[in-house]
C-alpha cells in the first residue's frame, strides 16, 4: 500500500457511495487507476465492504449510549457472544469490543426508549462473569 491507497481509503471510509470517477478527479488520477487499485483494496480483504450512513433518530432510535461492562472471565469470547445475542425490542447492538482500562468490554447501543436501555442492563448483569456496568448516553457525534 502506498500514499495514494491510503488516500483513497481515507476518502471511501467517509463517502462510501463515491464513483471511481469522482475519486480519479480528486486524485488526479484514470479511472481505470483507481478502478484497479479499489479492486486490488477489496480483493485482499483491506475494503471489507461498504455502509450506509444512518440518521438513526430519524428512523425512530433517537438514543445512543456506551455501555461499559466489568467481567471476571476466561472466555471472554464466549460472555461477548451471550452479551451481542440478547435481544431487546428496539434496541440494536451496533459494536462490542473488548477493551482495556477500567473496563472489559464496551458497547455501542441505539435505542428507541431509555427503557430498553434499562432492559438490556438487566439481561447483561445476568450473564455469568458480569460485574458491573457503566452507561453514558451519546449527546452528539461528528
Amino acid at each position: 500500500m502506498d500514499d495514494i491507497d491510503i488516500r483513497i481509503l481515507r476518502i471511501l471510509e467517509k463517502e462510501g457511495r463515491i464513483t471511481h470517477e469522482e475519486l480519479s478527479k480528486r486524485l488526479n488520477l484514470s479511472r481505470p487507476a483507481i478502478h484497479q487499485r479499489v479492486v486490488k483494496l477489496e480483493q485482499a480483504g483491506v475494503i471489507k465492504g461498504y455502509r450506509t450512513d444512518i440518521e438513526w433518530s430519524k428512523a425512530g432510535q433517537p438514543l445512543r449510549a456506551l455501555v461499559f461492562i466489568n467481567v471476571k472471565t476466561s472466555d471472554f469470547n464466549g460472555l461477548m457472544d451471550e452479551i451481542v445475542n440478547i435481544k431487546v425490542k428496539g434496541l440494536d447492538i451496533e459494536e462490542c469490543l473488548r477493551i482495556t482500562g477500567q473496563w472489559c468490554v464496551m458497547l455501542r447501543i441505539r435505542a428507541e426508549e431509555t427503557s430498553q436501555i434499562t432492559l438490556l442492563h438487566d439481561e447483561v448483569l445476568k450473564i455469568q462473569g458480569v460485574i458491573e456496568t457503566f452507561t453514558m448516553l451519546i449527546l452528539s457525534e461528528k
